[in-house]
């Protein structure tokens, strides 16, 4: 083999897992149910401090 075929094997890997990596989630906390909340606010809980 020459060398051009041994460093276009190597950049094509190379390339392959680097697509492959950025196609996973960013972090865990993306599919962390705390972050997805659908409760609204309770307005009975709210406490209005007079003259804050």
């Amino acid at each position: 083999m020459s060398i051009k075929k041994i460093t276009f094997a190597v950049f094509a890997i190379a390339l392959l897992s680097t697509s492959l990596i950025s196609c996973s989630p960013n972090s865990v906390a993306d599919e962390d149910s705390l972050y997805q909340t659908h409760q609204g606010i309770d307005r009975n809980k709210i406490k209005i401090i007079p003259g804050a």
